[in-house]
């Protein structure tokens, strides 16, 4: 179940901050956009946290997708793992 976990993670983190990057935005404007702090989305994106649905739904607005879109960009990184 741990190595799930961390797979789970590392496939957020890495689908957060290749869409990040995508728009052109910096961990500050993604954080206002999803009305969190920059050093929550830094924390996200290394693997040091774990977001509540709350801020998968503020991320996936920020991220310009839906959460749905956001899910399947992680399980089909975690596929390719």
């Amino acid at each position: 179940m741990e190595e799930l976990s961390d797979k789970l993670l590392t496939s957020f983190a890495f689908v957060v901050r290749q869409r990040r990057l995508e728009l052109g935005l910096t961990q500050e404007e993604l954080a206002h956009r999803a009305n969190v702090s920059m050093r929550y989305v830094s924390l996200l994106e290394t693997k040091k946290h774990q977001p509540t649905l709350e801020t998968i739904n503020g991320l996936s607005e920020g991220l310009e997708m839906t959460m749905t879109e956001l899910i399947r960009q992680i399980e089909a990184t975690l596929t390719k793992a």
